[in-house]
């Protein structure tokens, strides 16, 4: 039997089931027009395109995380990561409102560096520099 139940976060949990959520939401904030935009393209097609990354980035990183027994399902934890055009993480940081343990932390912070280099190859009108991810354990 499987599990009706919609994803909370966007999208199907994967291996080490640690999902990516507020991904998506922060992205309009730090982004400009794309080349696309000023030649008149439809805004659909941006914000696809923007969620295409977001999708491509949560995957990339969830490949690289191994949770910790400590990190409980349903716990939350906001991360800032600052990142080169490249993909290169040059930080990441946890934030205050993380739930996660001390091991849990470190756990995800080490995710996000060994997935690097992010995503970037055909996102390069909606890269971001600055990302605020939200990750949900399930």
């Amino acid at each position: 039997m499987t599990n009706a139940r919609p994803p909370r976060c966007g999208g199907p949990a994967t291996k080490g089931a640690l999902r990516l959520c507020a991904f998506a939401l922060s992205l309009p904030m730090a982004l400009s027009l794309s080349a696309a935009e000023h030649a008149g393209a439809p805004r659909n097609d941006h914000l696809a395109l923007q969620k295409a990354y977001a999708d491509a980035v949560r995957a990339r990183i969830v490949e690289h995380w191994l949770r910790p027994a400590s990190v409980l399902p349903g716990q939350r934890c906001s991360a800032r990561v600052l990142q080169l055009p490249t993909g290169t993480v040059i930080s990441v940081e946890t934030q205050s409102d993380c739930q996660f343990d001390a091991v849990g932390r470190s756990s995800l912070e080490d995710a996000v560096r060994r997935a690097q280099p992010l995503p970037t190859e055909g996102f390069q009108s909606v890269y971001v520099r600055h990302l605020q991810l939200t990750f949900v354990a399930e």
